[in-house]
């Protein structure tokens, strides 16, 4: 078992890193320091920036590619029907859609988490809480690496 001096110089490193990248956004290639879920979300993610060109200056459109690039997620959506990269997160009556109700629970707080952020609101209890309750080190990093997207202008 791991010692908890361990564990916390590890989340003090994630979040010294995680500070570095929000305020060295500017930095060229940038992209190529952030977690990913795996290669394929990588590739995603810098493809959808493309079709979202407002990504380039704008954080929050910038996170939400992000999270639409999780391939689980991009599987079940046709981003070529989204003016927004989180839209598909609510049908035209303003519930959840059929692609999102298609996602494991955890992806589903995570899409939430970042649907809250652009203020797109559920009467559900907020995905944050369900999220810090449920996800693993992977989702939580990817929900980490949203956060510091969304941010990278604020310094």
């Amino acid at each position: 078992m791991r010692k908890t001096y361990d564990k916390e110089t590890n989340i003090n490193e994630m979040f010294d890193y995680l500070e570095d990248q929000i305020k060295n956004s500017g930095r060229p290639k940038i992209e190529d320091e952030y977690f990913y879920l795996n290669h394929e979300h990588k590739e995603m993610y810098l493809s959808i920036k493309g079709y979202f060109s407002e990504s380039l200056v704008n954080p929050e459109v910038d996170g939400a590619c992000y999270i639409l690039a999780i391939p689980e997620i991009y599987k079940n959506v046709d981003i070529f029907e989204l003016t927004f990269p989180m839209d598909w997160v609510k049908n035209s009556e303003g519930r959840l859609s059929d692609s999102f109700k298609q996602l494991k629970p955890h992806m589903q707080y995570i899409a939430l988490a970042a649907a809250e952020a652009s203020n797109i609101r559920f009467n559900t209890q907020p995905a944050l809480s369900l999220g810090l309750n449920y996800w693993n080190i992977a989702q939580l990093k990817t929900f980490w690496q949203f956060t510091a997207i969304r941010r990278k202008n604020a310094m």
